[in-house]
């Protein structure tokens, strides 16, 4: 890679920072303006060109680009439905996924609130990109002959539920970690002692949902009421 093309992308990646700083402030995707961006970055608006189309083209590549990357470096991690050691392979991965969440909030804050936001375009990529995550998470189940019994849509129906379970614990955790490293009032036992039994009912959660997925019956039907 030559000097311009690593200036480049050093650039594009201060256009990503950039947005998830503003969000972090607790700014909308949709409600941040170009002018905004590029002041942050510190670049004259028409070097925003160079790179996106628009805001819309920025907010799908901040997914695909850097939360993806995020995502993939964190789905090689999980243990859950990998054909490895049972020793503790839930709560291990339940803390794993919690660690990245406090090491990387800003990418988490934004995917969270971006999911449901107002930008169509970077709703489309999230929903992708979890869809994906949960697909590949699908397939690791195959491997775990606790799962082996399950035909692969109730597989896939397991890991989306298991995804949805883990992004429902980010928003209370992302609050325990910014009060731990922000609040200098804050009672750090305290905090602990939160953290500790957020991770203890979490950790529970996903044991109910994989065990009790270990019992199911893909033969079971599933009937709608009228």
């Amino acid at each position: 890679m030559s000097s311009r093309e690593k200036k480049k992308l050093q650039t594009r990646h201060a256009f990503f920072s950039a947005v998830l700083d503003l969000c972090m402030t607790g700014q909308s995707f949709s409600s941040i303006s170009l002018r905004q961006v590029t002041r942050e970055v510190g670049v004259v608006p028409t070097a925003f060109y160079r790179h996106f189309d628009d805001m819309e083209s920025l907010g799908e590549a901040l997914v695909v680009e850097e939360l993806g990357s995020t995502l993939a470096i964190l789905r090689d991690g999980l243990q859950i439905g990998r054909k490895r050691s049972f020793d503790r392979q839930i709560a291990k991965s339940i803390q794993l996924f919690l660690h990245t969440v406090s090491a990387q909030p800003q990418y988490w804050q934004f995917l969270v609130s971006e999911r449901f936001g107002g930008s169509e375009s970077v709703r489309k990529a999230i929903s992708n990109l979890v869809k994906m995550h949960g697909k590949i998470l699908g397939e690791d189940l195959a491997l775990q002959p606790a799962f082996a019994h399950i035909n692969d849509y109730d597989r896939r129906l397991l890991a989306e539920a298991g995804v949805n379970l883990f992004f429902s614990w980010i928003i209370d955790w992302l609050e325990l970690t910014y009060s731990e490293q922000h609040d200098d009032e804050a009672d750090s036992a305290e905090i602990e002692a939160k953290k500790q039994l957020m991770l203890h009912n979490c950790t529970r959660q996903a044991q109910m949902l994989f065990y009790g997925a270990y019992n199911w019956k893909s033969s079971e039907e599933t009937h709608l009421s009228d």
